[in-house]
């Protein structure tokens, strides 16, 4: 398996593992259940703001993530990474041809 490819599987495992990893962790680890919380909730807190549907507010303080809420971040994480993958591949596609952006077109050649 290419490096890249590996180094990609990897990023996405880690971050559909995420919230899991870290829920299994504030359940087994008594003590510094916070801790392990907090981390879980920073996965989700670019979309809590959204609410009802996807969040609720937990009676312990906290944010209480509904199944709907974990699938779309699942989707929005993984759409992010597919873009900046694709954003990445371009860039070494236009680099390994020789175009670049700052090249000049003229007599409908690029120079």
């Amino acid at each position: 398996m290419p490096r890249t490819i590996a180094i990609r599987l990897a990023i996405l495992v880690a971050i559909l593992a995420w919230p899991g990893f870290f829920a299994w962790l504030a359940a087994a680890d008594e003590a510094r259940g916070s801790i392990w919380s907090t981390l879980q909730q920073a996965y989700y807190l670019p979309f809590s703001w959204v609410g009802p549907p996807l969040f609720r507010l937990a009676t312990e303080g906290g944010l209480a993530v509904q199944p709907t809420g974990r699938a779309f971040a699942v989707f929005f994480y993984v759409l992010v990474f597919y873009v900046v993958v694709r954003i990445i591949d371009r860039h070494k596609l236009a680099r390994a041809y020789g175009k670049r952006k700052s090249a000049v077109v003229r007599d409908g050649r690029i120079r």
